[in-house]
């Protein structure tokens, strides 16, 4: 009977051995073909998403920074340059990669993670939106140049174009046209000589009486509207023998006049050498 006992005993033992291993094997199954390969899988999907992650902050503090020139509603010189850098932010955003929430089957994770580590490069992203939120940057500073600007800042870049051989500006005691500080009159007005004419041909003491002839004049207004309005009154004298005004150029609040003595050619040029001198940024 003890040893039936014993026997029942050795069975029950044996038994159980073989459940605990059966169950050890089935953990580890479990273990090494399942949860580690998930584990795995989500650490591999966590690294490529933080990564991509990195990538993504640093693309959307360029777009910030360049949105909040955009923001600033403030006009550029060249209207372009914002379409310019509105088009690049675009794109920009448009070609961020996703970065979705993590799968729950541990083979769309490693699908997801696959694509997450394709190649991803935002450099030339970036430096295009850079390029073009300093071309903006630009652009705007250019537009204040010849919003207003004062007389001294006239002269100045008169001083450096070549065939510009003289000016002076006008005062309320010297103004031929009698505008100045007027109301839709100019707040500055510098007359300039050009190498381009024979000023002993011209008549007048000074460059000032000279007027437009001896070469041209560059007038300042406080607002769009007022030189505007001062280019359409020049415009009725175009081509009107002695009264003709010459060239004259809208550039900002500026307009850029140049003497009926010079050719189309050399108004054109002329006109052109000053623009550049007032937009340059110095």
């Amino acid at each position: 009977m003890e040893e039936t006992t014993s026997k029942r005993k050795t069975k029950k033992w044996i038994i159980l051995a073989l459940v605990c291993v059966i169950a050890l094997i089935g953990v580890c199954i479990w273990y090494f073909q399942f949860k580690r390969p998930h584990d795995i899988a989500v650490e591999d999907f966590n690294d490529a998403a933080a990564a991509v992650t990195e990538q993504n902050t640093e693309l959307e503090n360029t777009i910030a920074d360049a949105q909040s020139i955009l923001d600033s509603g403030e006009p550029p010189y060249d209207s372009a340059t914002t379409d310019a850098l509105t088009t690049a932010i675009a794109d920009a955003t448009a070609e961020m990669r996703d970065v979705p929430d993590i799968p729950d089957k541990t083979e769309d994770i490693i699908n997801a993670t696959n694509e997450l580590l394709k190649p991803l490069d935002y450099s030339d992203t970036i430096s295009d939106i850079t390029a073009k939120q300093e071309a903006l940057e630009i652009s705007i500073t250019q537009l204040k140049q010849v919003t207003n600007p004062s007389q001294d800042f006239i002269i100045q870049r008169l001083q450096d174009i070549d065939g510009v051989t003289g000016y002076q500006a006008v005062t309320e005691d010297h103004d031929p046209n009698g505008n100045l500080n007027k109301q839709g009159g100019y707040t500055a007005a510098v007359y300039f000589s050009s190498s381009a004419i024979d000023q002993n041909a011209v008549y007048g003491s000074d460059i000032v009486e000279k007027g437009t002839e001896g070469g041209g004049c560059v007038e300042v207004y406080a607002s769009t509207e007022d030189a505007e309005s001062r280019n359409t009154y020049l415009s009725a004298f175009d081509g009107a023998g002695f009264l003709d005004p010459g060239s004259h150029t809208v550039v900002g609040t500026v307009i850029i006049r140049t003497s009926s003595k010079l050719t189309a050619t050399q108004q054109t040029d002329l006109t052109q050498k000053i623009t550049d001198k007032l937009i340059e940024v110095q």
